[in-house]
């Protein structure tokens, strides 16, 4: 029996669902070995050793792959990878030296999908309409509520973790549209190579002050990262080629489940305030506002 367009458009946001709930369990994962990290290992030596290993890791994946990669727009790769880095750069820099915890990294970080209801229309030409404003404005209230600081973080550690929701927002809208022109694989490659080559420099300048003091533990910590945070970036690439921005940003929010419960399992992290879990049930309904599916089944998010 021929299968009619409905059923095909399902299984693709089934299997586009999947992929974002797999890639939001491997970043949780890594933000739980950053966390870990001892205070030896700085931010920039931690995202290069994480895009180095994954560029190693996608090299192979090239190569394999071979002629059935494409490549498309470099400067619309660039821009995505410049984001994308100061996303997760601002991530890092905020669980590390920042001292903030991972739910509240992870609860800023996700703001994301309501930074991305401001700039659908002018980069993706998806206008939001009444619903999308009033999630914005609901988000908005949620992220203030989350942003309240916990026992021992810094205000500028909290204004880093914003910052990243910002440019994460950017770059999701950037990978959506590099999906329809390239291989998500070489989306990922491009990207791990410019975090290696921005970081690579900073790396070389510590080293040559004070040399590395990475443990052996710390070593471990950062091959797990690196192997997650391929895996997640591999993983959310491939989903947003088969969903659309917003609905696959909303089912990242799942991050932030898994988060908190490998913080308080694995890293130690003190349960959150009222207040935080308040702000991210706002952020999760604007959300869910913003993605509900219309009447009319070209106009769903």
């Amino acid at each position: 029996m021929r299968r009619g367009c409905g059923d095909e458009a399902r299984e693709q946001l089934a299997k586009a669902r999947a992929l974002a709930l797999g890639a939001s369990l491997s970043f949780s994962g890594m933000y739980v070995c950053v966390k870990l990290l001892s205070p030896g290992v700085s931010s920039f030596e931690a995202l290069f050793a994480r895009s180095t290993i994954g560029l190693l890791v996608c090299f192979v994946l090239l190569r394999r792959a071979g002629s059935a990669v494409r490549w498309g727009s470099w400067k619309l790769n660039l821009a995505r990878a410049t984001c994308g880095f100061l996303s997760i750069g601002g991530q890092f820099i905020a669980l590390h030296e920042g001292g903030c915890s991972l739910s509240t990294v992870a609860f800023l970080r996700h703001a994301a999908p309501v930074w991305m209801l401001l700039f659908v229309g002018p980069l993706l030409h998806e206008w939001p309409d009444r619903r999308a404003k009033l999630a914005v404005a609901v988000g908005v209230v949620g992220t203030l509520l989350a942003l309240r600081p916990q026992g021992g973080e810094s205000t500028w550690g909290l204004a880093v973790a914003v910052s990243s929701g910002f440019t994460a927002a950017l770059a999701l809208i950037s990978v959506r549209k590099l999906t329809s022109t390239d291989h998500p694989l070489t989306i990922v490659t491009f990207f791990m190579a410019f975090v290696a080559l921005v970081t690579g420099p900073m790396v070389a300048a510590r080293w040559a002050s004070v040399g590395p003091q990475w443990t052996q533990r710390d070593l471990a910590l950062l091959g797990i990262t690196a192997l997650l945070g391929t895996l997640g970036q591999l993983l959310n690439t491939h989903a947003y080629r088969h969903g659309r921005a917003v609905a696959m940003a909303v089912t990242g929010l799942s991050e932030v489940v898994f988060t908190l419960l490998l913080a308080w399992t694995l890293a130690g992290d003190a349960l959150p305030p009222w207040t935080t879990f308040l702000g991210g049930g706002a952020i999760l309904a604007a959300a869910w506002i913003a993605t509900r599916p219309r009447a009319r089944p070209d106009a769903a998010a």
